[in-house]
């Protein structure tokens, strides 16, 4: 049986069930930038290089954090001496 998803994913490790400071931070970070992005588009404020930087600045960090995971996960289990 696979685990559900939970509000709770995006702030707690699931494994310890401790809190991660990183992931709060981060998703206080996406969530201010976005809410920003869509107030200047309501607004009727926004340029193609908006558009550019917050599509590249999400992926760019989405993408990094992942590759940082996994090379943090296979350190992880590399066999301790």
């Amino acid at each position: 049986m696979s685990r559900q998803w939970c509000i709770r994913d995006l702030f707690v490790d699931h494994k310890t069930g401790k809190l991660r400071e990183t992931a709060v931070w981060s998703n206080i970070g996406k969530a201010a930038m976005t809410w920003a992005f869509c107030l200047t588009v309501y607004r009727g404020a926004s340029t193609e290089w908006l558009w550019v930087t917050f599509g590249g600045i999400v992926v760019a960090h989405e993408s990094v954090s992942r590759i940082l995971n996994q090379k943090q996960q296979t350190l992880d289990k590399e066999p301790k001496p």
